[in-house]
This record gives structure tokens, C-alpha cells and sequence, in this order.
């Protein structure tokens, strides 16, 4: 029975010494106890599942933006030759060829706008897959502060 016990905790004190080796001890102490090691075995876990948790997000975050920006760049390829469409980060503006007594700008809040699906087949340069990617892409960044976006629709008379 003695024995049994020795070996238990033999193992006991390998695995212990195991686990010192795979989370971070901030004094490089020879003495921790077990209780200590365990508590800061499960802060270091907790801290590697927050930060798993946050890549995941930052990877479907970014295969959003990705899909959004192919469908972007497919929908500038196709476009006529004789019509340019211009965008920057905060607004987006549809610019053609013709003067500019024969277009109208329209300025679009699209936080507090809501398209209906009808709405949306009106707008001849956005799918609506574009829309839902670009609108989860600007409400993403909700953690990291405020961000304020608005569309320029341009029409021609």
C-alpha cells in the first residue's frame, strides 16, 4: 500500500513539475505550491481561450471583408468604361461621365437607414450580400470605438 502511494505521488510531482514548464511563472522561484500552479494553470487557460475566442472573431471578420471586397472589385471590373466608380473608407460616390448640372448627389445616413428588400434591387451597385457584408464589416469594429459612415448615391436627371 505504501508503495501505491509513493508512485501516486511521484506521478502527482511529475505532472506538477510538467505543467510548471508549460505556463508562464512570473518569479523564477524553485518553490511553487500546488494550489498556486493550479490557480495560475487556469488564469493561463482562460487567457489562451480569450485569445483563441478573439482570433476566430478576427478570422470570420476578415473573410467577410475579403468576400465583400472580391465582390467590390468584380463589380469595378464590370463596369461600363464610360462610367468610374470612386470609393474612400468613409463615403461612397457614384461619379459618371456626364457634367454636373446633369446629376443629382443624394447623402444617405446608413446607420439609421433600414432598406427593405425592394429597396435594396433599386440600387443598381450593390447586391444584397454586398450590403449585409458591408454593414456587419462597419458593426464589427464596435469594441475598438464609434464609427460613423455615410453613402453618396449619385443619379443621373
Amino acid at each position: 500500500h505504501n508503495e501505491l502511494e509513493k508512485n501516486r505521488r511521484a506521478h502527482l510531482r511529475l505532472c506538477l513539475e510538467r505543467l510548471k514548464e508549460l505556463i508562464p511563472l512570473e518569479s523564477e522561484s524553485t518553490r511553487h505550491t500546488t494550489l498556486g500552479l493550479l490557480n495560475k494553470a487556469k488564469a493561463h487557460i482562460k487567457k489562451l481561450e480569450e485569445l483563441d475566442r478573439k482570433s476566430l472573431y478576427q478570422i470570420d471578420h476578415l473573410k467577410r471583408e475579403h468576400r465583400f471586397l472580391k465582390r467590390r472589385l468584380e463589380q469595378l471590373e464590370d463596369s461600363p468604361e464610360n462610367e468610374r466608380i470612386r470609393t474612400d473608407s468613409v463615403d461612397s460616390t457614384v461619379f459618371s461621365d456626364r457634367s454636373d448640372s446633369e446629376r443629382e448627389e443624394i447623402e444617405v445616413d446608413v446607420e439609421s437607414t433600414e432598406f427593405s428588400h425592394g429597396d435594396v434591387d433599386n440600387i443598381s451597385t450593390a447586391s444584397i450580400s454586398d450590403l449585409d457584408d458591408h454593414s456587419s464589416l462597419q458593426s464589427v469594429g464596435s469594441d475598438e470605438g464609434y464609427s460613423s459612415s455615410s453613402v453618396k448615391l449619385s443619379s443621373s436627371i
